[in-house]
């Protein structure tokens, strides 16, 4: 009796890592696919419009901190950007409402649309692939198609979406099509660089996770752009299990003190390591975002190429390397 290999089709085969990293891998196919909508004019609807404010309705942490990371992008604004969790009374046809969720029977969602859609509200949804809420949204509601084959949390698909619907009440829609294209092929070049095959000498997300390991993490930045991907980093390692915390510039330096702990004990002369006890201590390690040069002990900067590409760019190519390493796994080797 012939034996059939199903190993392929359950998984048993596929490498860990590389199975994590397939999400972050998509990242710029996720960046194409709205640059290719608005080529189309699938997103005329908002092209050229003046709107009274932006409402953005948005639940969890990761996801409003990455619509905080896009009006930074954006700052100054010609328009509010409202970030709320309920529908506001006022809403009406001036304004425009975005709506993000991960839950495709999200009922408090659906029940914002229909009422923004009754009031002649322009509307965009960026949502799960399928559910109630995709099957029941108004016909006036633009829903942000995903990807086939992607299935996890995509920052890139909501730092870019609404900072393309921000640019498309200004700007040509074709010039806004081409800079996607060329944002998408630059996430892919990060992307290349982060490939779980790479090793630490020559994967910067990698190095930044062996860095990392058996630490208390803060992560912080000294730009308005770089603290507001540290908001979006530390969330997303804790939800991934690299427990961490974020903290301004300014916290950061007054904590040092307490966060670095008394000095090593190694340093008293009269430290018998024999009869005294080490007092257990987790090491501290921060990471500084959109910085060349960290500025603090204990800290590594994170940065990519100059201002030349752009601060978009920039920012979405450090959530993909932020990303990134919580898909390696560490061993004795690594450290």
């Amino acid at each position: 009796m012939v034996q059939v290999d199903n190993t392929f089709y359950d998984g048993s085969s596929y490498d860990p890592e590389t199975v994590r990293f397939f999400d972050v891998a998509q990242e710029g196919a996720q960046v194409r696919l709205i640059g290719g909508l608005v080529a189309q004019g699938a997103l005329k609807a908002f092209e050229g419009l003046r709107p009274r404010s932006v409402v953005v309705m948005v639940e969890g942490q990761i996801n409003r901190s990455c619509v905080n990371l896009v009006e930074v992008l954006h700052s100054p604004m010609r328009q509010p950007l409202v970030i709320t969790s309920t529908l506001p009374h006022y809403i009406g046809a001036l304004d425009v409402l975005i709506v993000i969720t991960e839950n495709g029977a999200d009922d408090k969602a659906l029940k914002a649309l229909l009422t923004a859609a009754q009031r002649g509200v322009a509307t965009l949804l960026l949502g799960p692939s399928a559910g109630p809420l995709i099957d029941e949204a108004p016909k006036d509601t633009f829903v942000l198609p995903t990807l086939p084959t992607a299935a996890g949390l995509s920052p890139a698909r909501i730092v870019a979406s609404i900072s393309t619907l921000l640019d498309l009440f200004e700007s040509d829609p074709s010039i806004i099509a081409d800079r996607l294209q060329h944002l998408s092929d630059c996430i892919d070049e990060e992307v290349e660089s982060l490939s779980p095959e790479r090793d630490e000498l020559v994967n910067p997300g990698r190095k930044l996770r062996s860095y990392v390991e058996n630490s208390r993490i803060v992560h912080t930045g000294r730009s308005d752009m770089g603290l507001a991907i540290a908001n979006v980093i530390a969330p997303l390692w804790t939800r991934r299990g690299l427990v961490s915390t974020v903290l301004d510039y300014p916290e950061l330096m007054e904590s040092l003190p307490e966060l670095r702990g008394p000095a090593p004990i190694a340093d008293d002369i009269f430290h018998d390591p024999f009869l005294d006890e080490s007092p257990m201590m987790v090491p501290f390690r921060a990471v500084v975002w959109a910085e060349e040069e960290p500025g603090v002990p204990d800290a590594m900067a994170q940065s990519c190429d100059g201002p030349s590409k752009g601060a978009l760019t920039q920012a979405l190519r450090l959530l993909v390397r932020g990303q990134s390493a919580t898909t390696y796994s560490i061993e004795e080797k690594d450290l």
